[in-house]
Order: C-alpha cells, then sequence, then structure tokens
C-alpha cells in the first residue's frame, strides 16, 4: 500500500482533490490543520473518496460521525433507533437503507451530505499551514456514507462557491495581468454557475483579468477567485503576462497586446508547460498516475 502525503504550504486542497479526481483513486485524504492544536478544537478531517468521488468526511474514525449527524438533526425517532444502530454494526450504506426504510427522505439525504462533505471541505480550504496524508484503502466505511457522492473536482467547485474568507488562498490566485487559456474546445463537463460560465468563454488570451472583471461588471477580486476556481478543476489555465513592459514601449499597443497573448499561449502549451507547477506537483502527479495503472483500488 502506497501512501502519499505532504504540506499544504505546497500544494492546496483544490489541487490535490483535481490529482485524486483525475487518478481515480479510492482512500482516505486526512487533512491536519497545525494551526488549530492549541485552540482545542478537531485539528483533523477525513474525508473518504472511491474512484476520485468524495462519498464521506468527518473527523473521527468511530464510524458513528453520520448517526451522530442524523441524531442532532432530529432524524431518528426512538422506534426507528435500532435499525440505525444495525445499519452502523453492519457497516452498510446508512443513508440509503435509511432512506428504503422511509426513515429519511430524499431531501433530508441531501442536506445530510452537504452539512458532512461540503461543509467540512469547505472549512478546509483556509487552512494555511498543515500537512495531508493519503492512504489507498479498499474498505470503506459504509456507515459514514449517504449514498451520494461528487467528483472531487465537483466538491471543490461547490466548496469554493461558498468560501467567504479567501485569505488562505490568496498567494495562489492568478494575478490580476494574467490572462486565460482554455484547456480543450469542448464544453465544460461540469456544472458551471452563470459567473464561471462567462469567465471560461472569455479565456482566450485575448485580455486579462482585469478586462474580463470590466467586461463582466465584478470585481478584480471576483474574478480572480473566478478563475481560480475554473484552474484548479482544469478547466483553464494561467498564462502570466511576462511581456507587459516591452508593450508599453512600442508605437502600436493593440498589436502588441495581440501578439503578446499569442505567444504566451503557445509557451504554455508547450512541452514546458510541467515546469509551471514545480517539483512536488509533478512527483505527486506521477504517484497517482503509476499508482492507478499499477494497482487495483
Amino acid at each position: 500500500m502506497t501512501i502519499i502525503q505532504g504540506s499544504l504550504s505546497e500544494f492546496s486542497l483544490p489541487e490535490i482533490f483535481q490529482l485524486l479526481d483525475q487518478g481515480q483513486k479510492t482512500g482516505i485524504l486526512t487533512v491536519r490543520d497545525s494551526q488549530n492544536l492549541q485552540s482545542g478544537k478537531p485539528s483533523l478531517r477525513h474525508i473518504w473518496l472511491h474512484s476520485g468521488r468524495v462519498v464521506a468526511a468527518g473527523d473521527c474514525l468511530d464510524n458513528r460521525g453520520l448517526a451522530r449527524l442524523i441524531e442532532q438533526k432530529g432524524y431518528i425517532t426512538e422506534s426507528s433507533r435500532p435499525e440505525l444502530e444495525r445499519f452502523v454494526q453492519e457497516n452498510v450504506l446508512l443513508g440509503l437503507n435509511l432512506k428504503s426504510l422511509g426513515i429519511l427522505q430524499p431531501d433530508q439525504l441531501k442536506l445530510l451530505f452537504g452539512i458532512q462533505v461540503l461543509r467540512q471541505v469547505c472549512a478546509l480550504f483556509n487552512v494555511e499551514v498543515g500537512q495531508f496524508r493519503f492512504s489507498p484503502i479498499s474498505q470503506l466505511p459504509k456507515a459514514e456514507m449517504t449514498g451520494l457522492s461528487l467528483p472531487a473536482t465537483e466538491t471543490t467547485l461547490m466548496g469554493l462557491r461558498s468560501l467567504k474568507d479567501w485569505k488562505g488562498l490568496e498567494n495562489k490566485l492568478p494575478e490580476p495581468s494574467s490572462t486565460l487559456f482554455k484547456i480543450g474546445s469542448e464544453p465544460p463537463h461540469l456544472r458551471l454557475d452563470t459567473s464561471e460560465t462567462q469567465v471560461w468563454e472569455l479565456a482566450d488570451c485575448s485580455i486579462n483579468l482585469v478586462k474580463i472583471a470590466e467586461q463582466l461588471h465584478i470585481s478584480i477580486q471576483k474574478a480572480q477567485q473566478i478563475a481560480f476556481r475554473l484552474i484548479v478543476v482544469g478547466l483553464v489555465e494561467e498564462v502570466p503576462d511576462i511581456d507587459g513592459g516591452i508593450a508599453n514601449k512600442i508605437n502600436n499597443p493593440d498589436q502588441e497586446k495581440e501578439s503578446s497573448a499569442e505567444v504566451s499561449c503557445q509557451v504554455i502549451s508547450s512541452s514546458e508547460r510541467s515546469e509551471v507547477s514545480g517539483s512536488f506537483l509533478q512527483s505527486l502527479v506521477g504517484f497517482l498516475r503509476h499508482s492507478y495503472n499499477s494497482t487495483s483500488d
């Protein structure tokens, strides 16, 4: 069994999710928030994935996190409690089995998944000082699972949309002077909201994020955040404005801007693109690809 671990200062949670999704990995991702070690709050979060899809999350490994949440929401009566306990002991899909008995309704199942998974994942996006560890496992804790799941990248999108404090990700946002480059010409396979779709459609290397913000009547910070979401789910890539100083010195700045964007796109599309993310990204991508090809989840 191969384990991968590292620092969140080197690699953000959205980037990790993207690679686990692409590698279709099954296992447990544990995130330790070093800043909370002295606060008395839980310092660990566990996220379970199956074939690259997030199926559950929690701060304990006792197999009772979802059961406690169901009880806290008041969905269990005294008459239905024995069924809940039986499913936990048998380690079967707790959410779907309770739904099959009429104890849980479909909208309650969706709410439980949102609280258990999306809320906890979203909270982890602000972890600036911490470590992560991914361990492939074959037996998942089914009693922690509602039966619902989302691709890890789509979980990232939904979590980042609801993120209010972007402080922990500020240093990873694309520069306002950068342009965006679409990866592929087909429409996105992920469900994008209106603003994400608008930014994706403008990702043709012709205008930078400042101009995109002006055109869409949003703040530059908002444009950066939307662009970051599209970047970490693999829909666009950032093209740095490396020729900005030269463009101001020629007689035809509009022509130079077009030329600069074209050159930048050619550079980012070349074989040197792999150098953008650094050695840590390369090693992690290599691990996921080789591990998926050589082992069975």
